[in-house]
This record gives structure tokens, sequence and C-alpha cells, in this order.
């Protein structure tokens, strides 16, 4: 098997079927909505004679350039991602697993024996007994090998993120046309995504247990999307939460064995893969006998869990579209972790490129991710900022 052969884009365009997303369309904060787009653009300055950079310009009506090319007739967009339904992404992925000659079992694991070395190896419910020198956990939230196996815990981030539940509806498409982006509605006590695929379009409504029920959650989704059938929500529970390491022994958690945040910037997808190949070079480099590899490892996928709970936390803090028991608590309790440098020095100057050893923001999202999100809700500077 050749781990380095790419996947075919016209095959998994024809078998997968996705939609192309442009990026997230907020209904967030003061403005009619903003954009986060795919393309960079605030991390240069576009005119020859600007003073300042990009995000000093044209605030008063900024929406992002992924209206440009959401537009008809509009320039094509350089990035792209993609809405993607999961039953037929997964079955393509294990197609193709197995094109390339990996050996796909499918089975339930029964327990996991441990030993000095970590999972000595794994009993499957069709009484099969696998070992291996390595074991990745994607077990999803259970953790089957890292959390239950091995019982390293889970850090909460409950302190920084107050959603923990989901109610989840959709309809099937009927001539609307299809939104190349993600759409994030402000709801009573969280928020709403709207996903369009070819065929459908899916709804789910991500709230505080702590200010509305079930019951309560499903009745708003269902008022303000009357196309959803009530009968057919179903309610999903979550936590915020990071493995406290990735890496014990020979188990790395990768997905949500590893962690998980509410989807409000789409991650999960991304995290898995850079995981993935962040872990795949530490193996190729230590051959499982190197310590500070796997310690190394930790310290970057932590930090990387607490730069993407910090940015969502950013979303919260400043979205004051509602002004319901929720909204009123998150804008006012909401830390910022990470952030709070960052966002004096922007309170102070406004979307100046600073701080950081490298000049940006330390995560995947840099300066465009940051000044996108704060200048989309209109977040105030005082030296002549948003008003």
């Amino acid at each position: 098997m050749n781990p380095r052969t790419p996947v075919p884009k016209e095959d998994f365009y024809r078998e997968v079927n996705p939609v192309w997303k442009l990026g997230v369309r907020f209904l967030w904060g003061p403005r009619p909505y903003f954009d986060y787009p795919f393309n960079e653009q605030f991390d240069n300055q576009i005119l020859p004679t600007a003073q300042k950079p990009w995000g000093y310009y044209h605030l008063d009506d900024y929406t992002g350039p992924m209206v440009a090319g959401a537009a008809p007739g509009g320039a094509p967009a350089r990035s792209v991602g993609y809405h993607i339904e999961n039953q037929p992404f997964v079955a393509y992925l294990e197609r193709h697993f197995v094109g390339l000659g990996g050996q796909l079992v499918d089975a339930k694991v029964v327990t996991a024996d441990i030993g000095e070395r970590g999972v000595e190896s794994v009993l499957l419910e069709s009484g099969e007994r696998h070992t291996a020198d390595f074991f990745v956990d994607a077990s999803g939230f259970r953790a089957e090998l890292i959390n239950q196996g091995l019982g390293e815990q889970f850090v909460s981030m409950r302190d920084h993120l107050f959603c923990d539940r989901a109610v989840v509806g959709g309809w099937a498409r009927n001539g609307e046309p299809v939104k190349p982006y993600t759409t994030m509605d402000t709801m009573d006590a969280g928020w709403c995504w709207r996903i369009d695929h070819e065929h459908t379009i899916n709804r789910g409504y991500v709230f505080s247990s702590a200010y509305l029920s079930d019951d309560q959650a499903a009745e708003e989704l269902v008022r303000k999307n009357p196309k959803i059938d009530p009968s057919a929500v179903r309610v999903v529970p979550f936590a915020a939460r990071r493995i406290r390491r990735p890496w014990v022994k020979n188990v790395a958690a990768i997905g949500n064995a590893c962690g998980f945040v509410e989807p409000l910037e789409a991650t999960n997808i991304q995290v898995i893969c850079m995981h993935a190949q962040r872990l795949a070079k530490a193996l190729a480099a230590s051959g499982l006998t190197d310590v500070t590899l796997a310690e190394e490892y930790n310290r970057s996928v932590n930090t990387q869990w607490e730069d993407i709970r910090d940015f969502l936390a950013l979303h919260y803090k400043f979205n004051t579209r509602l002004q319901t028991p929720f909204w009123e608590m998150a804008v006012r309790d909401t830390p910022l972790g990470g952030l709070e440098e960052y966002v004096a020095q922007y309170q102070k100057h406004g979307p100046a490129l600073l701080t950081g050893p490298d000049g940006k923001p330390s995560s995947m999202f840099g300066y465009d991710g940051h000044l996108a999100v704060l200048l989309g809700l209109r977040a105030p500077w005082r030296d002549g900022g948003i008003r």
C-alpha cells in the first residue's frame, strides 16, 4: 500500500457528489450578515498607496470576498471546501483504502488487553484477537483504547464553550437554489447551521441545556424552519473536551476520541487530517522508540485544541445580535484564553497585523480568520473603530 497515493478528484466528485463550499455566512452581530471566506484577504496590503492593512478600509460595508464567488457571474473562488454527506463519503474512503491494499475489518471491539507497553491486543465481538505494535484510537466519543483502556482522562472546555446539545432536522430540496456556503444563524440559546446538499437541506440547532430544554430547542428549530418534520428531529448530546494526552504509550487518539468542539467553524475533518499527518511524520521519525517525540506531539495537538477553543469563543464574545439570557451571559462571561492579548491589541489599535512570534495569531486560522470575525461582528476599537 502506498500511503502517498492521492485521491483521484474525478472519482471523488462522481462517487461522493459534494457541494462546493466557498465559506461560512454568519447571521451574527449587528450587520445583516457577514462572510467568513476561505480566500485570504487581510494578510496583505492590496492597495499600493495604502498606509494601513486592508482591514482598516471599507469597514461599514464589509461582507467578505466570498460574495463575489457566490454571486451569478462572480469571479471563481481560489479556495473551496465541500458539503459532504457522511454515508457516501465514508463508503468511498473505505473503497479507496482497500484499493490501496489495506485490509478493512468491520467489527466491534469488546475489550482491550493492557500491558506494560500499552495496548497488547484487542478482542473483537467475533472472538478474533488482533495484536499490533501501535494502535490508533478512532473510536469516536467512546475513546475505547485511550480513555477506557488506558484510563487517560478528558479535559473539559465547558468553561469557554457553553453549548452541550444539538437538535437536528432537515427536509428534501424542492427547487430551492443550492447555497454554496454554510449558514450560521444566531438562535435564542446558541446557533443553528444550514448545510446544503444536492437533494437535502440539513439544519442543526446547537444550544446550551442550561438555558433551554430539548423540547424548547426543537420547538424553536421547527418554528424558524417550518419545512422540518417535528416528528423526525433528533437530539445529540456532546461534550466540548480534549483528551489530556493524545499519544499514550503505544496508542494515539484521532478524531472525536482525541477531542471535540461544536462545529461552528467545521474544523473536524481538517483537524483529523492535520493530526494524522503529524502523527505519521512522528512515527516515521521515531520508529516508536523516541518518547520525546510523543511529548512534542502531545504539546502541539493540545495547543491546537486550545487555539480552536479560543477562536470559537471569539464568536460568542462579540455577538450582540440577540439580547436573550444566553447571549447576555456569553458576551459577558466568555473567556478568550490565549487570545486575550491579541484582542486587547485589536481593541486598542484596530485591525493591525500584530502579535505572535511570527507576527500573527498562532493558530491555523491566522489573521484572516480572526479579523473576519472581529470585523464582521463590528467589534469596536478605541481609536476610531467601528461604531
